[in-house]
């Protein structure tokens, strides 16, 4: 098990998710401010990663940038 302590700092912008089922892969809609304002297009790799918070609730952290933070 890794253990990464993060602190994040929210920007204030959050929307609601469906999750949608196409064959064998479900998947989760991003705003779509977020993609304009980061610059995001089609086929662009976004990393994810299943952590906990501090009430031991499942959250899905997702990195826009395009980089790995684990191997």
């Amino acid at each position: 098990m890794i253990i990464f302590v993060m602190i994040f700092e929210f920007q204030g912008v959050g929307w609601k998710s469906k999750l949608t089922q196409k064959r064998e892969t479900m998947s989760l809609s991003i705003s779509k401010i977020i993609v304009i304002g980061n610059n995001l297009k089609k086929g662009k790799i976004l990393y994810n990663y299943l952590a906990f918070d501090k009430l031991k609730r499942p959250v899905i952290i997702t990195y826009l940038d395009g980089k790995e933070i684990m191997n």
